[in-house]
């Protein structure tokens, strides 16, 4: 893959915090005023483009370019055809599409770790689901208004906050009930289908 590629999916997993589970130690910030010539030869191979103007680079560029790199090296072969994949879909979107995901990505990043910690555990759910029923939800989604998107959102808070005073037993009970409508919809679906 060439120097260019290579920088372009740093770039991007910095921008979009790919969720790398192995991480190299952060050595500090580059000294301020540190030539080419100090970088080690990973470095410098890894960002061989960046060699003719590296003395104009803003110190803080520098060292996302440098935390890129030390990500680069401890990703497992799997990870890196992961970002490149990632790179490539990041590269066929229109500059607005991109503009949307900066600006969620930094809404994110504003949010207490709490609340990262339950959007990263519903997407681990969401990612779960039969492809069908992820399809069937993303549809539903996007055909609701943002008016109803905002009231889904508070019932599912008030259900969550149920759910968790909840005891055992409960919950259990709820479950049974949850398994029971579905169980009933489903036959009354197979049903009308059959007339």
């Amino acid at each position: 893959m060439s120097n260019n590629r290579i920088l372009k999916v740093l770039l991007l997993s910095s921008i979009l915090s790919l969720p790398f589970y192995v991480q190299a130690q952060d050595e500090g910030p580059v000294p301020e005023g540190t030539n080419w010539g100090q970088l080690n030869s990973n470095e410098q191979k890894l960002l061989k483009r960046f060699e003719n103007r590296w003395d104009n680079i803003p110190q803080d560029r520098k060292e996302r370019l440098r935390k890129g790199v030390k990500r680069w090296q401890s990703m497992s072969a799997e990870e890196r055809k992961l970002a490149k994949k990632r790179l490539h879909r990041w590269k066929s979107m229109s500059p607005e599409q991109r503009k949307r995901i900066r600006t969620r990505f930094q809404n994110f990043r504003a949010l207490p770790e709490s609340e990262r910690q339950k959007i990263r555990q519903q997407r681990q759910w969401f990612k779960k689901l039969p492809p069908e029923r992820r399809q069937k939800l993303r549809k539903r989604w996007k055909n609701m208004s943002a008016e109803q998107r905002q009231n889904f959102r508070q019932r599912m808070n008030q259900r969550r906050e149920k759910w968790k005073s909840m005891s055992p037993v409960e919950r259990r009970t709820n479950r049974d009930k949850i398994r029971q409508r579905i169980k009933t919809n489903r036959h009354q679906r197979q049903e009308r289908f059959r007339r």
